[in-house]
C-alpha cells in the first residue's frame, strides 16, 4: 500500500492534482470560516455585509490562485503561459473595473463632459457633480417631475457607460437648446395674428434678448470644430392643419437650465394676448349633426303595450 501511494505521489500530474484539490478545499473552508467569524457578526440590515463578503472572497480567491499557480508552474517556460492565463482571467473578472478606468481616462483626456455639464445617458439626466476614477455622480433632473428641476437624488453611474450608451451633452459646446410650444386654435380665430403673438411672446423676453448674442458667438466657435449648419436663432412658428383645429408650433432657443421657467413665462404671455385678441384655444369636441327621428306610431304602440 505504501509502495502504491509512493508511486502515485511520485507522478507529477497526480501530485499536482491532489495539491490543487487541497488548495481549493482550503479556500472553500477559509471562506466559510470568514463568513462565520466576520460576516455573521454584522447586523442583518448592515450595508457593509455585501462589501465585506466580496472583499473576503476576492482575497481568498487571489491567494488560492497564487498557490495553484505555484503548484503547476515548475519550469520557467511555463511561467509565461501561466502569467498570461492568470492575466486573462483577471481581465475577465475585473472587466467592469478596467472599463471604468478606461472610461475615466477618456473623460479626462477627451473631455466629452466636465463637472457642471448637463448630460443624459442610458435614460438618466442630470448635472455632473463629481467624477472619480470608477464612477460619475449626477444630480438627477426630470424623472417624476416631468421638467428640468432636480429631484434631489444623486445618481452614481459607472464610467464604463461611456463606451456602451449614447451620451447627450446639453451644455458642453452650446448653452442653449431648442424648445417647442404647440398650441391648437379654432378655425374661427385670427391665425395670422396668433402667429405674431407667439413670436412676439419670445422675442420680447429679456432672457431671450440676453441669450441671443452669446448664442450667436458660441455657434460661430462651434462651427469651427463641427460641420453644423447655421440656422436663424429667431423664434419661428409653424402651421399645421388638422381636422379639428389649426395647430401652431412655436420653436425658439432657450438656456439649457431655464427651459421650464422660460416656457412658463412665455405661456402666460401668450394666454394674456390670446384673451385680449379674442383668439380661442381649441379642444377636442364632438359635433352632433342630426338626431335620429322617432316615429309617432311606434311611440303610441309602445305606450299601449
Amino acid at each position: 500500500m505504501q509502495q502504491i501511494l509512493s508511486n502515485i505521489w511520485s507522478n507529477d500530474l497526480f501530485r499536482e492534482l491532489i495539491l490543487t484539490g487541497l488548495v481549493l478545499f482550503g479556500a472553500f473552508a477559509a471562506q466559510r470560516i470568514f463568513r462565520w467569524l466576520v460576516v455573521s457578526r454584522l447586523p442583518d440590515e448592515s450595508p457593509k455585509i455585501y462589501g465585506v463578503r466580496r472583499i473576503g472572497s476576492f482575497i481568498i480567491g487571489f491567494i488560492a490562485a497564487i498557490l495553484i499557480l505555484g503548484i503547476w508552474v515548475q519550469r520557467s517556460t511555463d511561467l509565461t503561459v501561466a502569467i498570461g492565463i492568470l492575466a486573462a482571467g483577471l481581465a475577465f473578472a475585473l472587466q467592469e473595473i478596467i472599463g471604468s478606468i478606461a472610461g475615466w481616462v477618456t473623460i479626462v483626456s477627451g473631455q466629452p463632459f466636465a463637472i457642471g455639464d448637463r448630460i443624459e445617458t442610458g435614460g438618466i439626466r442630470g448635472d455632473v457633480i463629481d467624477i472619480t476614477v470608477l464612477r460619475t455622480k449626477l444630480m438627477e433632473i426630470g424623472n417624476w417631475l416631468g421638467g428640468d428641476h432636480n429631484t434631489g437624488r444623486i445618481v452614481t453611474v459607472s464610467n464604463a457607460y461611456i463606451f456602451k450608451e449614447p451620451l447627450f451633452n446639453y451644455s458642453r459646446h452650446l448653452e442653449y437648446v431648442w424648445d417647442e410650444i404647440v398650441l391648437p386654435i379654432t378655425y374661427e380665430s385670427d391665425w395670422q395674428r396668433a402667429i405674431d403673438i407667439l413670436a412676439e411672446a419670445v422675442a420680447s423676453q429679456p432672457v431671450y434678448q440676453d441669450l441671443l448674442p452669446r448664442a450667436v458667438e458660441q455657434r460661430r466657435r462651434t462651427r469651427r470644430e463641427f460641420a453644423i449648419k447655421l440656422t436663424s436663432l429667431d423664434p419661428r412658428v409653424f402651421v399645421k392643419l388638422t381636422d379639428n383645429w389649426i395647430e401652431l408650433g412655436l420653436v425658439y432657443p432657450v438656456g439649457n437650465e431655464s427651459r421650464r421657467t422660460f416656457r412658463n413665462t412665455v405661456s402666460q404671455e401668450i394666454l394674456r394676448a390670446f384673451q385680449a385678441e379674442g383668439i380661442e384655444i381649441a379642444s377636442q369636441t364632438v359635433a352632433i349633426v342630426r338626431l335620429p327621428q322617432t316615429s309617432p306610431d311606434r311611440n303610441h304602440s309602445a305606450t299601449e303595450d
